[in-house]
């Protein structure tokens, strides 16, 4: 009962799919018909589903002249009419079955209640006449083998009876539903294509028919696996790709495209910029705190990634299209396909990083460049490592050439802890035209594994945006380290021997003209 709904959309689906193009919001379908070449030669695309959008209807010809095109839109209920009537008919009939096999059940009952009564006046007759002198045995056995026979003869047919009940109901259950299911279908809008062509010469002519179709889109998904022994990380990139548009897309090769063709390509327009002033009354400047994330060009180096598995990538000027390389069959019913696009192997560096300020853990992360043939879109990333699956990241929009990082899992048996020293202000300068505010902080690190670990510890400092407010490390700040002017961010590399624990120390001042309101600080 269940594969009814694809077996019906069968029957209308086209089978002259020539190629599919999916966007992330909608989809490029291409029909192709051949045709003979004579005077007013059509070439004739029949059931294009109502999804399809009639502006969008593009036709061409290598061997002939497109000459016109004609849609037209028409319901589908002669094409279901036929299969409607013998639907219909066959109901009917189980209908009148089932009420006459209700009333010989209810017969059935009826005979089943009168062998019963039958066996109680034959053990009453019995009874009584056990207490008389000479007892009629024979006429004992008769009267209970009749009750008994009627009752067997009840129970059967009651049991027969109740089993054909059983086996219409269900036929008249799955009747129903295909009866719902053409007449929705009936319901429904198609359009009928004519293409006129002109052809230079005799033969035969092959006819393209392209249109966009809405409800139909692809969203990408990866798998990441870890194989930390010979450096790299193997990035599969796979598409979920679904359509509701009723037509079946069965055995075409798909080509997906970056691109949104529901976005504004027009570019802004610049406005006129004025300035203008007014008067305002003398204000004390507040101090306040921004927390933000800095983005900033970073080298990326050469790829260096691995094989694509025979992927073909298409540039499209600002969008890429991917060429699936197996042959897919998407049912036009809304169900996800899950497609894989591209098998791309990373080389990589593991390091242990951790942020304490975030969360006192430690993370075993890869950094990577995207060296596969297309830019990777956002999407959920399966995470394996060894041989166990470890959990679920986003992934950011990745341009190709560009580094991201990916996190396997955290380790428990290094250790550490964020501790905070010194958080405290104390005048400076003359007339206290200056106030300075002290932050210490040590870091307590612990490897418990049985072999060396270096430990990658990443901390912030502010960063002013002021010229009269500045922030400096501390002279008790632990040496190693790498600062990051543009982000704040302090950054040792700590190599701990098994069972080693080590103390890194963080100080920083930051120096405010005590004119400013400080309460953001």
């Amino acid at each position: 009962m269940h594969s009814l709904p694809l077996m019906m959309l069968a029957l209308v689906a086209p089978t002259k799919l020539s190629s599919v193009v999916v966007y992330p919001d909608r989809a490029l379908v291409t029909r192709v018909e051949t045709v003979a070449c004579a005077p007013g030669a059509l070439a004739v695309f029949e059931s294009v589903p109502p999804a399809a959008d009639p502006t969008s209807f593009r036709a061409r010809s290598e061997e002939a002249t497109v000459e016109s095109l004609v849609a037209e839109e028409r319901s589908r209920e002669a094409a279901f009419g036929a299969r409607s009537e013998a639907v219909r008919v066959k109901r009917e009939a189980l209908e009148r079955e089932l009420a006459e096999l209700m009333d010989a059940r209810a017969r059935a009952h009826a005979q089943l209640q009168l062998s019963e009564k039958l066996s109680d006046v034959a053990v009453e007759r019995v009874t009584r006449e056990l207490t008389e002198s000479r007892p009629d045995a024979r006429a004992w056995t008769t009267a209970l083998d009749a009750a008994l026979d009627l009752r067997l003869r009840a129970v059967a047919d009651l049991s027969s009876r109740e089993a054909r009940v059983r086996e219409v109901q269900r036929e008249l259950g799955a009747l129903r539903e295909q009866a719902a299911f053409l007449a929705a279908s009936a319901a429904w809008k198609e359009r009928r294509v004519e293409v006129r062509i002109a052809c230079t010469a005799e033969g035969r002519a092959r006819v393209e028919l392209q249109y966009m179709v809405g409800g139909a889109g692809w969203t990408p998904a990866y798998e990441a696996r870890a194989d930390e022994a010979h450096g790299h990380v193997e990035l599969s990139t796979f598409a979920s790709v679904r359509q509701s548009t009723g037509e079946e897309w069965s055995g075409v090769r798909l080509a997906l495209s970056t691109a949104r063709p529901r976005a504004n390509a027009t570019p802004p327009e610049l406005q006129p910029l004025t300035l203008s002033a007014y008067e305002q009354a003398a204000q004390r400047k507040v101090l306040v705190r921004r927390e933000e994330r800095v983005e900033h060009a970073e080298a990326a180096g050469a790829p260096g990634a691995r094989g694509a598995d025979g992927l073909t990538a298409v540039s499209q000027g600002v969008s890429v299209q991917l060429l699936v390389p197996e042959v897919a069959q998407v049912p036009g019913d809304g169900s996800d396909v899950r497609l894989r696009v591209a098998r791309t192997t990373l080389p990589t560096t593991f390091v242990w990083r951790t942020v304490p300020k975030l969360r006192p853990l430690v993370f075993r992360v890869a950094r990577l460049v995207n060296g596969a043939p297309f830019p990777l879109l956002p999407g959920r990333v399966d995470l394996f490592r060894g041989a166990g699956f470890i959990g679920q990241e986003s992934l950011e929009q990745v341009p190709q050439g560009a580094p991201f990082q990916l996190t396997f899992g955290l380790e428990e048996s290094l250790r550490v802890e964020r501790v905070v020293v010194r958080e405290v202000a104390r005048d400076q300068g003359l007339f206290n035209s200056r106030r300075r505010f002290h932050y210490a902080y040590r870091f307590n690190l612990g490897n418990h594994l049985p072999r060396a670990e270096e430990l990658e510890l990443v901390e912030p400092i502010p960063v002013s945006e002021l010229e009269d407010v500045t922030a400096s490390l501390g002279e008790k700040t632990s040496g190693g380290h790498e600062l990051n002017a543009v982000d704040g961010l302090i950054t040792w590399k700590v190599k701990l021997q098994p069972a080693e624990t080590r103390a890194i120390d963080l100080a920083f001042h930051v120096d405010v003209p005590s004119s400013y309101d400080m309460d953001g600080l």
